[in-house]
């Protein structure tokens, strides 16, 4: 046993005894100052998760119902009655918001891109955390939910008070905070069974309260969840050979400690340690497998491993009284994320479109002769390698794993000073940001057997024969080129370093009672540099390179509200939000000639610009009957510019990023809880979201067509979800039962499904279908315990959420859908 599994199990059992003491000596608290109070009126019972929650999606204090901003928050009672674990789950009950598990992308209001910078925030508490796509598989680490006092879901632009990357928006997940006071105390468990699949579990318990009382406290929590998997290992014909294989777990470790050595004046020091690891992903092979009747088959022999985890020490000062409030955030945010994609499928797809050089045509000194498109001629080729089933049999022997390594090291400091009086006339926000951060992404095919392999198929070695197809001659004329370290057929690995630097502010000015105002600015300086090389016979030997860019964005915001009445509120608002530029690793031109002429340029950019989204939005927060119906709604439009997109090369299976096209989003998202007659709750979520391209993105050449006016820039137009709870009494205590259901519509066409965008069509890519998702859960409360039994996905839907293939011409298409029907037990015990 570890040093770190003994803390674990002694934290988990000290939490649990602790959980379990009466409960008198344990009681609900938070640190600082109180927050504003709730309005009174009709209010849910004790086992509804829906009342007035205090956000600070304006970087301050306020009831939900009074910020005229588009935001959706759930505490940690709502999360846990919903059974959300991760943010998957928060989208399906959440309106302008959606995720693509595959790739941790988020998307908030149809904005969203998988090249360049994030666009959308994602913050623990005030740190930013989202990561820039560098290269292959940079994706967000999300973390897990377990001892949240709360998810903030804020929809449009926040380039003001968040700075760049929020340009769709900005998820938060807000940490409690150690209590001065009185204990608090949380924890779960949790065991459940998967149709097809196995058991999973979690145990995490949480414990904070005073150490001196009024002057010293803290928050101390652990977590494990193991998910099971589902998906089965095959061969090629579909025999089992290892089962469940996508399982998956993650740790979380978190402390706190706040001293107070003067009133209004709080020090609060913590850390943050996640570890999350994925045995294998979670696409299966189309051809073997049968979602409709529970059968997920994977014919890849490799095992694509994750292992990603985070830490990040925190450094918070906060001086209040009663006119302002000085707030200190400094923060270092250090993640390993070891990833990869089926390099074994995507390198025999790859070997076999490569020509047997001994059969083309040559002249008398054995150098190839090429047609106009720079590609040898009258060559024949190796027999199919890829079959929709697999990698052949004949090659079974093979594998060439791929390895993909992403770090990110983030130093963040944010200074604001802010009006503490609501009451005031003008209430205000004002600060200073400085980020500074580092991030490496590399990129390996390891191919140790890729010699073997070539001899076979080429009669030559992997490294004599790239050595011939680079150098244009036939076999055995041209010099080798080695595998990198002995053991790489290609490796790319690019460094960058960035750098921030921000003033800010927010003021509104309380023209009335009713009528407000406010306006806002965030100047930025960025800075970013980066430096790259490229090795291996796959690459034609090494190439290096080093670039960067800097921009000097402005990001204004605008908005007017009028509180009618206590219970209705109005607004519109105008935000623009930006994510920086960056640069491009070199494109090897020898390889992507042909790719370069149909397009119709020399060449890759070395670098691309900044984009922006200028968003206009009217909303309304309302409540009606009493208070028993409470409804937000808003309508949006957003421009977007100049958006940073990839640029698929696909001869040579190169990326590079350039600022193409334009595109528009429009819709509206509508959220509505209901107390009809006593006992029953119902919340209910709708949006809808037209996302698509307003302008065609492509460079001269007619055949340069990266995405079509018109294109969706991807996810679902329609996203609704109902959930309706009764409470009651049964055996003396508080019972409930609740029926959860999410719908998503089919998605769009995008450009890469559009033939008419030749740059970036794949045939084999089709929009994902329709989404049905049915939860149940039935519990009752025991003083502080909770025990409910649920199943997720009742209907046993496994609709298609996406294709995936290595490369275009990979037969062996994958699929990707839901987890099959759960069935399970959670109990939490909460004081």
């Amino acid at each position: 046993m570890t040093a770190r599994t003994r803390i674990v199990r002694r934290l988990l059992t000290s939490g649990l005894v602790l959980a379990a003491l009466p409960a008198p000596l344990v009681a609900q608290d938070k640190a600082g100052p109180p927050a504003p109070a709730a309005p009174t009126g009709a209010q849910p019972s004790s086992t509804s998760p829906f009342g007035e929650i205090v956000v600070t999606a304006t970087r301050q204090d306020a009831l939900l119902s009074k910020v005229p901003v588009s935001v959706s928050a759930f505490n940690e009672k709502a999360l846990d009655l919903k059974g959300a674990k991760t943010l998957a789950d928060v989208t399906r009950f959440t309106p302008g918001i959606q995720f693509d598990e595959a790739s941790n992308q988020v998307a908030v209001r149809g904005i969203s891109s998988d090249a360049g910078a994030g666009t959308t925030g994602i913050y623990i508490d005030d740190t930013p955390i989202q990561i820039r796509n560098l290269g292959f598989d940079s994706d967000d680490t999300l973390p897990a939910i377990f001892d949240l006092d709360r998810i903030e879901v804020l929809r449009g632009p926040q380039g003001t008070l968040f700075g760049a990357g929020s340009e769709g928006g900005t998820v938060r997940y807000i940490t409690p905070q150690p209590g001065l006071e009185k204990y608090t105390s949380y924890s779960r468990a949790e065991v459940s069974s998967t149709a097809h699949g196995g058991m999973s579990w979690e145990l995490g318990s949480a414990i904070g309260g005073p150490i001196v009382e009024d002057k010293l406290g803290f928050r101390i929590s652990a977590y494990h969840r193991k998910d099971s998997g589902w998906i089965d290992k095959t061969d090629f014909f579909g025999n089992v050979l290892d089962k469940n294989t996508n399982t998956s777990d993650v740790t979380v470790i978190r402390g706190a400690i706040t001293w107070q050595p003067v009133d209004g004046f709080q020090i609060t020091p913590s850390i943050h340690y996640q570890k999350r690891l994925s045995a294998d992903d979670e696409y299966y092979n189309a051809a073997l497998s049968d979602a409709g009747h529970g059968v997920f088959k994977d014919s890849s022999p490799e095992y694509r491993r994750d292992p990603d985890h985070f830490t990040m020490p925190v450094l918070k000062m906060d001086y209040k009284n009663d006119a302002f409030e000085v707030v200190s955030n400094t923060s270092y945010f250090k993640r390993r994320d070891i990833s990869g994609y089926d390099g074994t499928i995507y390198d025999l797809s790859y070997y076999e479109t490569l020509p047997k050089l001994d059969t083309c045509s040559q002249d008398g000194d054995g150098n190839l002769d090429v047609d106009d498109g720079g590609n040898y001629v009258n060559c024949s080729f190796p027999s199919p390698l890829i079959h929709p089933q697999g990698a052949d049999p004949s090659v079974a022997w093979y594998q060439s794993p791929s390895v993909v390594t992403n770090t990110q090291r983030i130093f963040t400091q944010e200074l604001r000073v802010q009006s503490s009086n609501p009451s005031a006339p003008v209430t205000w926000v004002v600060g200073a940001f400085y980020q500074k951060q580092r991030q490496l992404s590399r990129e390996e095919l390891v191919d140790p057997h890729g010699n073997q392999l070539f001899q076979q198929i080429f009669g030559e070695s992997l490294e004599q024969y790239f050595g011939d197809y680079f150098g244009g001659t036939a076999p055995g004329l041209s010099d080798p080129i080695p595998l990198y370290a002995g053991r790489d057929s290609y490796i790319n690995q690019s460094i960058s370093h960035e750098r921030q630097l921000a003033v800010f502010a927010d003021i509104t000015w309380h023209i009335t009672p009713k009528l407000s105002i406010t306006g806002g600015g965030r100047w930025q300086s960025v800075k970013y540099r980066f430096t790259n090389f490229a090795d291996g016979p796959q690459n034609g030997g090494r190439t290096e390179a080093n670039g960067g860019t800097g921009s000097k964005p402005f990001t204004p915001k605008a908005n007017i509200s009028w509180q009618a009445t206590p219970d209705n509120l109005l607004y519109g608002t105008y935000a623009r939000g930006f994510r920086p530029g960056g640069a491009n690793a070199p494109v090897p031109f020898d390889a992507c000639s042909a790719d370069f002429d149909t397009l119709g340029i020399s060449g890759a950019p070395s670098a691309y610009k900044s984009d922006t989204v200028d968003s206009f939005e009217v909303g309304t927060k309302d409540k009606f009957f009493d208070r028993k119906v409470s409804i937000e709604a808003s309508a949006f439009t957003i421009n977007w510019k100049g958006i940073q997109q990839f640029v698929t090369l696909p001869s040579c299976e190169i990326k590079y990023i350039d600022n193409l096209g334009r595109a528009r989003a429009r819709g509206f998202d509508f959220q509505m809880t209901a107390s009809p007659v006593h006992g029953v709750t119902i919340d209910m979520a709708v949006g809808y979201t037209d996302a698509r391209y307003t302008k065609t993105a492509q460079y001269q050449s007619p055949t340069s067509i990266i995405a079509v006016k018109g294109d969706s820039l991807g996810g679902s137009p329609w996203t609704a979800s109902i959930g309706v709870q009764y409470d009651f009494r049964a055996l003396g205590n508080d019972t409930f039962a609740r029926v959860d259901y999410q719908f998503e519509s089919a998605s769009k066409r995008t450009k890469e499904m559009d033939p008419n965008a030749f740059a970036s069509y794949d045939s084999a890519l089709v929009p994902s279908q329709a989404q049905h998702f049915v939860g149940l859960r039935a519990g009752m409360i025991v003083g502080g315990l909770n025990a409910s039994v649920f199943v997720d996905n009742l209907l046993d839907n496994a609709p298609l959420l996406d294709v995936a293939h290595q490369s275009s011409a990979d037969d062996a298409l994958t699929d990707r859908t839901w987890r099959p029907r759960t069935y399970g037990l959670t109990v939490s015990y909460r004081m």
